[in-house]
């Protein structure tokens, strides 16, 4: 099974007008260290669990995208033989993911672009679907022999 890691966090605009409509008595309950951050950031409890309230759910669409694309992934792999997901990481701070597949007992690191994903997810298209399968052939290059 693909272990799938998020690393960082952010809450885009969308998470936020979620979480400005969401009745107060619906958001996260803090902790008393929460409630310590939100006083010393001189920001009320109320809004201090907006933003948590935001950040989870985002940190939830950024899983989401993940599987998305370790499931597209996976199907690329197997076309390539016995290659296997190993590990997917989003690190959200430099907008990439950073992949680990094995091709028996080799373990192959490369890297893609979220925005790469983010635009292929959005529109479809055959060249950045072509771009990505340039990627694993950079990765994977076809044995020969």
């Amino acid at each position: 099974m693909t272990e799938i890691i998020i690393e960082g966090w952010r809450a885009g605009g969308d998470e936020r007008k979620e979480a400005a409509s969401v009745p107060a008595d619906r958001l996260p309950v803090l902790s008393d260290e929460q409630k310590a951050v939100a006083k010393k950031m001189g920001i009320s409890e109320e809004a201090y669990a907006r933003s948590a309230y935001a950040g989870k759910r985002n940190q939830e669409r950024l899983v989401e995208k993940t599987r998305r694309f370790a499931e597209l992934l996976e199907r690329k792999l197997q076309a390539r033989g016995a290659v296997e997901l190993r590990r997917i990481r989003l690190d959200v701070l430099n907008h990439r993911y950073d992949v680990v597949a094995s091709q028996g007992d080799r373990e192959i690191p490369f890297r893609v672009s979220e925005e790469m994903i983010d635009d292929l997810f959005q529109s479809g298209s055959e060249n950045l679907d072509r771009d990505l399968d340039r990627v694993l052939e950079y990765a994977l290059p076809a044995r020969v022999g």
